[in-house]
């Protein structure tokens, strides 16, 4: 397993909105990392984990309006998707 696998998943999936669209349908980071491996990335849940928190500037401004990432929400009160 790997960190850099992690961060290379979610940069690519950051960059693609169909893949983004696609994460954020997962109700756990369990299967989010299922789907992933599927992808070809090996990694542990807590990777992505970490990986997923390793926001940018721009990312973190996004948070602090009350998004969400789609990545690590797991019926968390603060996830304005609606999907919970």
């Amino acid at each position: 397993m790997s960190l850099e696998h992690a961060r290379e998943f979610v940069k690519r999936v950051k960059g693609d909105p169909d893949l983004l669209k696609q994460a954020a349908s997962f109700k756990t980071r369990e299967e989010r990392r299922q789907w992933a491996q599927g992808l070809g990335y090996d990694f542990s849940g807590e990777e992505l984990k970490q990986a997923s928190s390793e926001l940018t500037d721009e990312e973190l401004e996004l948070v602090a309006g009350g998004g969400c990432c789609g990545f690590t929400c797991e019926n968390e009160p603060h996830c304005l998707r609606g999907d919970h």
